[in-house]
């Protein structure tokens, strides 16, 4: 029975052929989309589970200085938006730890830097980058330091006597360490501990979940290709002595072959486009391709995994060619789905808002995950109830003879009609819950005052008073930047006012009128008392907060004898902005905000900080839109096997019903509302519950008084596309139609 089935898959007419094709063609897309998901996946996690040699802490640097281990100070810079990870290290002795990625320590005076830091080193000018970084380039730091191709890394040597002296430093005048500086005698390997891996996690399981059930449902509808007419060779071949263990041995060959041929075909195609998928930077990092891989195990669960799907949906098909030989004519009536299909539906819903009911900040929805797999389930399980009640509505709203033709198809077979717009209704709900949310999480984080500090560079400096009118000054000279600066209270001669302690801050009130959405000083004082820790809280409305208004006490003292503790910079453009960072960096070393022993605060402006955490945000959206997008391909291709495999075969009633004279107008209406139908009245369902259950979840996260969100653009484009992807692959099947149906077509075999 095997060789028999080989022989009638491949040796049996360019009809068997073409079946062959088009199964393992439309296979072949959803196995390279869900080796694209799985390899993504993998690299995050090799990504995640990476030795953090940054996350190394050491100890207070001793007096006086030991003689082995090395003096170590990690930190944090930025260029345009781009986060630079910066060790300043010094060696006590032989055999000090080598960080990854080098083979020795840089010597003084030299420093080894990722190859996307040593090419923007080499096009940038030195003043807007290059004169951070002391000393020449050494060479390039490899992969096993790096998170990915596009990470900026660099590795810069000092004797212990450097790096206790850094310009501006006020310990360097003490001979005491600059801020951060530890002893550090080993280095970390243990991974990073990254609150938002998980998020990142469950994102990557929807995205998993997008492309995996439409994946089924497109192999399923593929191996299925023409499956009455394949019912009827099964039947004929039952008629002539063969049992139903021998049909089940020859469908299973059928479509093990073809899914196999599929399966490989998608592995190459993966392979191929593997290179374009390292450079997608899904979650913000370029992947190392090495690590974009789904491993050797996801290779083979494909090679077995579709095949074996493809031989249960075979055999599911074969259910009614079992009953008799006379299969083709006493076919067993198939059962009307029942309302108790929405019964998963309603559990999930119910599931969903329960685990809405038990998520926290810190718990970032996960508790609502499991309602909202059974939610996608149900959806998918109601599908064919949907539709048989859409057809009965239609049927009773729609006069003529298309409507009459394509409701009575849909009343007698709606799961085989949902089938084919499963994928799209799936891409609809995920679509409208990321297009709800997404947007909603952005707008309360960028506020009209974010927009108004954007271009303001905020820093840490801790300087005395002769040192800090030297760095205004050095500001102020560069063109397009005007400094703003806040004084210390804590050590300076002007008079302190009650409640204020060490920390507390002198500034200008010409200042705050400049920098109005800061808060504004009663009328007529020069300058008041203030507290700028709020400038650093990392706050819903990130650094925005007031921290001056009327009721702040007045200062009379002379501000320019007050030791200088923070600057804020406004420049003119990106250039003027890397110039003044490098200034900073050059001329003072980086100051911890948050007080004594914790890590410096590299300088940045509100419009980064800001983008830092939309960045977070953003990165999910981009995950499941990745998946929604890779969702409508797959739901195209799967509608397009649908509806190719329907006209084959219904190619002889279609046939003589033009031949009666119905025309062939008429026969591509009834295929169109075949697929409208079922569509329409599953997205519709899907949509209103996927915003009802993001509005649920919004008014459960969104802090109080918030506006309800409304669907953007973005949304309604996407939608739109797939939609219209849809119907497009639907216009493409209709040439075919009318070459199948011609009146030469007649005669059948």
């Amino acid at each position: 029975m095997v060789r028999l089935g080989l022989q009638l898959t491949l040796r049996s007419g360019r009809e068997a052929m073409v079946r062959l094709v088009i199964t393992a063609a439309a296979v072949a897309v959803g196995v390279a989309l869900l080796l694209g998901v799985l390899a993504e996946y993998h690299a995050f996690q090799a990504n995640a589970s990476q030795a953090c040699w940054s996350c190394t802490t050491g100890q207070p640097v001793p007096s006086p200085l030991p003689s082995h281990g090395e003096l170590w100070n990690d930190s944090v810079d930025f260029y345009q938006g781009q986060t630079i990870t910066r060790l300043d290290v010094a060696p006590l002795g032989a055999g000090a730890p080598v960080p990854p990625g080098i083979t020795r320590l840089p010597a003084p005076g030299e420093y080894y830097a990722s190859p996307a830091l040593a090419a923007l080193l080499a096009t940038v000018p030195a003043d807007e980058l290059g004169d951070r970084f002391p000393g020449h380039l050494a060479g390039t730091i490899g992969d096993a330091a790096l998170n990915g191709a596009n990470d900026l890394v660099i590795y810069i040597g000092y004797t212990p006597a450097e790096l206790t002296a850094l310009p501006g430093s006020p310990a360097a005048s003490k001979g005491g360490p600059v801020p951060g500086t530890q002893w550090v005698t080993s280095i970390s390997t243990a991974p990073a501990s990254e609150v938002f891996t998980p998020f990142f996690r469950y994102a990557f399981g929807i995205g998993v979940l997008a492309v995996l059930f439409p994946m089924l449902v497109l192999i399923s509808t593929a191996t299925r290709l023409a499956a009455d007419r394949r019912e009827e060779r099964f039947a004929a071949l039952r008629l002539v002595g063969g049992t139903p263990g021998d049909i089940r041995v020859i469908a299973s060959v059928e479509s093990v072959v073809s899914a196999f041929c599929g399966a490989v075909l998608g592995i190459a195609v993966f392979l191929l486009v593997r290179p374009a998928l390292a450079d997608a930077a899904l979650v913000g990092t370029r992947y190392f391709e090495s690590d974009l891989t789904p491993t050797s195990w996801g290779y083979l669960g494909i090679l077995v995994g579709v095949p074996v799907v493809a031989a249960i949906a075979a055999l599911l098909s074969l259910r009614r060619v079992q009953i008799s030989p006379l299969g083709v004519s006493r076919r067993a009536k198939r059962k009307p789905p029942t309302f108790w299909r929405l019964s998963v539906l309603v559990a999930g819903v119910g599931l969903y808002v329960y685990g809405l009911s038990k998520t926290t900040h810190a718990s970032i929805g996960a508790p609502a995950y499991p309602g909202l797999l059974l939610t996608m389930i149900g959806l998918v399980i109601a599908g064919p109830w949907l539709t048989s009640a859409a057809s009965r509505l239609f049927g009773r709203l729609t006069p003529g003879s298309s409507a009459l033709l394509a409701t009575r198809r849909l009343a007698d077979n709606p799961k085989t009609a949902f089938r084919a717009v499963t994928g799209l209704v799936l891409a609809v709900f995920l679509g409208t819950m990321v297009g709800t949310l997404v947007p909603a999480v952005n707008s309360t984080e960028a506020s009209p005052a974010n927009a108004s500090l954007s271009n303001v560079l905020l820093a840490p400096v801790g300087l005395d008073p002769h040192a800090g009118a030297q760095l205004i000054s050095g500001l102020s000279a560069i063109p397009g930047a005007t400094v703003y600066p806040l004084y210390s209270l804590a050590g300076g001669n002007g008079s302190v006012g009650p409640g204020l302690g060490p920390g507390d801050t002198a500034v200008s009130c010409a200042v705050m009128r400049e920098l109005a959405v800061l808060g504004q000083c009663a009328p007529g004082l020069r300058a008041v008392q203030a507290s700028d820790s709020g400038l650093f809280d990392d706050n819903p409305m990130y650094n925005t907060k007031p921290f001056v208004d009327s009721a702040n006490t007045a200062y009379t003292g002379n501000l320019s004898s007050l030791p200088l503790q923070t600057v804020m910079v406004r420049v003119n453009s990106p250039a003027t902005l890397e110039r003044v960072r490098t200034y900073l960096t050059v001329n003072t070393a980086p100051q911890p905000a948050g007080g004594q022993g914790s890590a410096p605060t590299p300088p940045r402006t509100f419009g980064e900080t800001l983008q830092i955490r939309l960045d977070r945000a953003a990165t999910l959206e981009k995950i499941v839109y990745a998946a929604v997008a890779l969702t409508l391909i797959v739901a195209g291709c799967s509608l397009a096997v649908a509806v190719g495999g329907g006209l084959v075969d219904r190619k002889r009633p279609f046939t003589l019903l033009r031949v009666s004279g119905t025309q062939v107008g008429v026969l591509s209406r009834v295929v169109m509302l075949e697929a409208a139908v079922p569509l329409l009245a599953a997205t519709v369902v899907a949509a209103g519950i996927a915003y009802g259950t993001s509005i649920l979840a919004f008014v459960r996260l969104a802090p109080a008084g918030t506006a309800i969100p409304q669907l953007g653009s973005d949304y309604y484009a996407l939608m739109g596309i797939g939609l219209a992807v849809a119907f497009g692959v639907i216009v493409v099947t209709l040439p075919l139609l009318r070459r199948m149906t011609s009146p030469g077509n007649v005669r059948f075999e």
